[in-house]
């Protein structure tokens, strides 16, 4: 890609106009403009080159990882965090909605999916969640999804060491595109079926001479798949409005300061379907226990509801980060942020009838970090980094199930004590943690690396729970405190200029939890109320490589990772909470490998598979499946050693493939494919037959063109996600009486996005 300075400045003056830059720069740039004939016309080249060194991390350890460009997330019509698994095998996201996520990354992740309307907050996701070098304590706090996004890195196994909070499982590692002193604006439409709209605006230039500013401006949503019979409503869809603010200082001297604000308020409407009853000792309990209350049983697609589940949430952040080039060539970098984030539920019972309503627990949640880094110079034999992370979290719960004051309850639940109860429940948790890192690389040889990292994160974590009006209990105040130690070795060797091989090994610690709710204290005491902190083992052997002249870039690996304490949720019907629980141990094992092929400049090609054979090497004494509950004579705990670890398919890849070419009228055009697929998996943690979701593959196709326009660029595409309509199930769950429901993925949706780039 070349510019050259006329251009550079024919495209400033319209943004310094707009931005109310000063006059005497842009009659500066005007006088520049005016006699360029006189100037010697400067040609910058290599651009892609020079960016993908500076968005290197100079201690990134080369161990497995997927980078996907922002541009290849636009390409690809993904917007959203969900999404991502079409793009990148070996990572599962189950979601409802944006206060209920759960991911995974080969088999290692949230130990979630239970049944129940209470949340939880004692527990910590194992895969983490950065954005812009800033830790988010809930992956819901992606306010904005993946708009304007630079690029984004899936990261395997225990990565505690650079990223130091919780990460076990892995790291989502999302960058934004920063403020640009070249004069740019963006504006994306897109529309499709069932009221999807996707809507994203932004603009960036400078602000001054020292000064660029960059404004992003988002709002998506769509109705949803379900149709609630009774009010002819769409469901299980939503509406999202955010925007992102950014200035980024750049001083004399090597230093520079980009600040960032970001906004979301976002409005959803979760909704399962009904999936499947089951008959025991030959009755089908729950159908006749709707039958008794006078409820209408209806099976997806659709659904009879009295009342409406709607989840509200507002949330946002600010952060800074500073970078300083000191003498001798060492880099600091200060990474300051605060988030807050409030979710509002009002959830129903998923019944035409009312047993209770208005239900759900509300979050008030509010996280802060400091982290400060040192980078040696690079081109020694030894370069290191150190430094500093402080995260802090104070959240809060207040949660009701507000049950009708009619017989139905009593009628539905078995229980006459159920009518008219409002069952109240506050938690609270703060946490604190200090963790000390040092990473560095020896260059043995020209050819063989050395890498080893080591971190210490210094925790304590309180909170309380109090249940009011059923099951009374106060924990009081609960502490603990732990060392969780993270460590890093890694060995590369380089046989070739094109080829690089490895040998890693890693250890990990997520912080423990608090059992916050009444259910296990009642059942197990006290001390059950304090869980340990879960342990996770990494080793993997791999090999990467560039050939055909940088056509064809391959890489492969072998990955071992062994999980100690597992911590999970358990759910209790009769006190209808969760809580919980270290679950034994597990290992996840396997092998990955991808391609990308670039045969020609009209070509793009990329493939990627994981085989994972993730199962429990000891997990005796595990909740029942409902199954085996409900039949006769149910045993108090069953032993899932051996069998397979829940949102964890065996097999999972992905492939796409786009054509570009140029056309008359210089009309640059494209036509574009991907598919993916994963195989089946057990839903819930209890490995119950009845949740386990069937193996899906979902293909897309689009196709588009575009050309310039003035001063800028205009695209135009047509495309269709789901093309061959699929039916598959994002999460299933287990209910009452042997029920089960699922929320649906989205059916095949037809769309069209518009785009002018300046």
């Amino acid at each position: 890609m070349q510019t050259t300075i006329s251009l550079a400045v024919r495209a400033a003056l319209p943004f310094l106009a707009l931005t109310g830059a000063t006059t005497a720069l842009a009659q500066e740039l005007a006088a520049a403009q005016a006699s360029q004939a006189a100037i010697a016309t400067v040609t910058v080249s290599g651009v892609r080159q020079a960016r993908a060194v500076a968005n290197a991390d100079p201690q990134r350890t080369p161990t497995s990882a997927y980078r996907i460009e922002g541009d290849a997330l636009a390409r690809q019509n993904v917007g959203t965090l969900e999404e991502l698994q079409q793009l990148v095998p070996g990572i599962h996201i189950q979601s409802t909605d944006p206060s209920d996520m759960q991911i995974a990354i080969r088999g290692v992740g949230d130990g979630g999916g239970q049944a129940s309307g209470d949340a939880n907050i004692g527990m910590p996701s194992a895969v983490a969640v950065y954005l812009d070098n800033v830790y988010l304590a809930r992956p819901g706090m992606l306010a904005n999804g993946l708009g304007d996004v630079d690029w984004v890195e899936v990261l395997s196994g225990a990565q505690g060491t650079m990223f130091g909070a919780n990460a076990t499982g892995g790291v989502l590692d999302i960058h934004t595109r920063a403020p640009s002193f070249t004069p740019e604006a963006n504006l994306t439409l897109s529309a499709g079926q069932r009221g999807y709209q996707r809507v994203n605006a932004m603009v960036s230039g400078p602000l001054g001479e020292h000064v660029a500013g960059r404004l992003n401006l988002v709002r998506s949503g769509s109705d949803g798949a379900v149709t609630n019979r009774r009010t002819g409503h769409r469901l299980n869809g939503g509406t999202a409005n955010g925007g992102r603010g950014q200035l980024l200082f750049k001083g004399d001297a090597g230093f520079t300061l980009r600040l960032s604000a970001d906004y979301n308020n976002s409005n959803n409407t979760p909704t399962p379907v009904l999936v499947a009853t089951h008959a025991f000792n030959g009755k089908d309990h729950y159908a006749a226990h709707v039958g008794a209350v006078g409820g209408n049983l209806v099976f997806g697609p659709d659904v009879d509801l009295d009342d409406e589940n709607r989840v509200h949430i507002v949330q946002g952040g600010v952060s800074a980060q500073a970078n300083w080039l000191l003498g001798g060539g060492y880099q600091l970098r200060a990474v300051t942020s605060l988030r807050y984030y409030r979710t509002q539920p009002s959830m129903a019972d998923g019944l035409s009838v009312r047993i209770y309503a208005d239900t759900g627990t509300a979050v008030r949640d509010r996280s802060w970090s400091q982290e400060v880094r040192l980078d040696s110079p690079g081109g020694g034999a030894l370069d290191y980094a150190l430094g500093l992370t402080y995260l802090g979290q104070h959240m809060e719960t207040v949660a009701h199930t507000r049950y009708a004051a009619t017989a139905l309850p009593g009628l539905f639940l078995d229980s006459a004590s159920y009518r008219g109860l409002d069952v109240v429940r506050l938690g609270m948790l703060r946490d604190r943690m200090l963790s000390p890192f040092a990473q560095g690389t020896w260059h043995v040889t020209p050819s063989v690396d050395v890498t080893a990292g080591v971190r210490a994160n210094v925790q304590r974590k309180s909170g309380s729970f109090v249940r009011y009006n059923r099951v009374p209990f106060n924990s009081g105040m609960l502490t603990e405190h732990h060392t969780l130690p993270s460590g890093t070795l890694v060995a590369t060797w380089r046989p070739g200029a094109d080829w690089s091989t490895y040998a890693a090994a890693s250890y990990g610690e997520k912080s423990g939890g608090l059992n916050i709710s009444a259910g296990a204290a009642r059942q197990a005491g006290l001390d059950s109320l304090f869980i340990k902190p879960e342990r996770a083992r990494s080793g993997e052997i791999g090999a990467k490589a560039t050939l055909a002249g940088g056509r064809v870039a391959v890489k492969g690996a072998l990955f071992l990772t062994e999980i100690g304490d597992f911590q999970t949720q358990g759910y209790d019907p009769e006190d209808q909470q969760v809580y919980l629980m270290n679950a034994g141990s597990f290992r996840s094992r396997g092998a990955e490998a991808s391609v990308r092929l670039t045969p020609t400049r009209a070509w793009e090609i990329d493939a990627g598979a994981v085989y994972n054979d993730a199962y429990y090497t000891d997990y005796a004494n595990a909740r029942c499946a409902p199954e085996v509950t409900l039949a006769p004579k149910p045993p108090p705990s069953c032993n899932l050693s051996g069998r397979r670890v829940f949102n964890a398919p065996r097999l999972t890849y992905n492939a796409s493939a786009r054509y570009s070419w140029t056309g008359p009228g210089e009309l640059r055009s494209f036509v574009g494919a991907r598919y993916a697929r994963r195989s089946w998996t057990y839903g819930t943690v209890d490995n119950s037959e009845f949740t386990r979701i069937p193996g899906y593959g979902l293909a897309s196709f689009s196709a588009g063109t575009g050309g310039k326009l003035r001063q800028g660029e205009w695209t135009a595409s047509v495309w269709v996600n789901n093309a061959f309509d699929q039916t598959y199930w994002r999460r299933l769950v287990n209910g009452d009486y042997g029920s089960v429901a699922g929320w649906r993925g989205e059916p095949r949706t037809v769309g069209a996005t518009l785009a002018y780039t300046y």
